[in-house]
């Protein structure tokens, strides 16, 4: 290939991706456990003893779990080619289906209403999914925790929000996500060549943990709230050892992420009304 021809970089790319990827596997390692788990997990969910099997809210959830399980591969396998951007947009994917299922199992009338939909499209903005599922977790919640204030019920809800609308600043055309894509092949600082490549940059190490961990807390949230509403025997030996497993993740992905937390994102959403509010939210008393 020359600089005017561009013959054979096609199949060049393939052997740049298989040389790229154990070098961001080895940078991912501490994440392997949980999204091994979180999957493995979320493929058992169906198979455990459970009470309510045939209901109309379990199968319609049944599908967006499945989806959200693609999902999660197809975002760890985009992570190791090196594709952080197109990641983060299958992520955003991850974020509405996994919520999908957890708002829906358990709620018949929801079911009813995601089946009624005549185009087949969620009847729900992703906005009302957060605002439902921060409310589910709080009616979930054990005695001892307190009922959720107007003002926690809105800063809860915004918080999950801000976690979407960050991926979206990756699944849309934005300046900041382009820009920072952009530079992941570069020959001097501040230029860049017009072709697709892994990134391996150590600056972007930070963006594929924020979206491994955002995708690993919905799926994770989502396998919950299905199981939980499969109500499953919880005295059965291999529910309880599935239970441990599944228990297990949220720790594992803290004490991967900690290090990582002293790192810079690329690109935040401060500026963004919903940033804005949240800010408003926390400082007043």
């Amino acid at each position: 290939m020359t600089h005017e021809d561009s013959r054979g970089l096609w199949k060049a790319l393939s052997a740049v991706e298989l040389a790229c990827t154990p070098k961001i596997a080895e940078q991912l390692k501490p994440f392997s456990r949980p999204i091994t788990d979180c999957y493995e997990c979320g493929v058992e969910a169906p198979t455990l003893s459970g009470k309510r099997d045939q209901t109309k809210d379990i199968g319609v959830a049944a599908l967006f779990l499945k989806h959200s399980l693609n999902d999660l591969r197809a975002v760890w396998n985009l992570l190791l080619l090196g594709y952080t951007s197109q990641a983060g947009s299958v992520a955003a994917a991850a974020f509405e289906n996994a919520l999908i299922t957890t708002c829906v199992a358990g709620n018949i009338d929801r079911a009813n209403k995601l089946l009624d939909s005549q185009t087949g499209d969620s009847p729900w903005s992703v906005t009302e999914l957060c605002k439902m599922h921060v409310k589910q977790l709080y009616e979930g919640a054990d005695e001892s925790v307190r009922a959720l204030s107007g003002k926690e019920f809105e800063i809860a809800w915004r918080e999950l929000y801000a976690q979407y609308m960050w991926l979206c600043k990756i699944k849309h055309p934005t300046i900041p996500s382009a820009l920072h894509d952009a530079l992941s092949v570069s020959l001097q600082a501040g230029e860049y060549i017009i072709m697709a490549a892994p990134d391996t940059r150590p600056e972007d190490l930070p963006n594929k943990v924020m979206i491994l961990v955002v995708t690993i807390n919905r799926i994770w949230s989502a396998i919950r709230s299905f199981t939980s509403a499969r109500e499953i025997d919880t005295k059965n030996p291999k529910v309880i050892d599935w239970s441990e497993r599944l228990d297990s993740i949220i720790k594992n992905l803290s004490e991967a992420l900690d290090p990582v937390m002293k790192m810079p994102l690329a690109f935040s959403i401060s500026g963004s009304r919903i940033w804005s509010e949240y800010r408003k939210l926390r400082q007043s008393k």
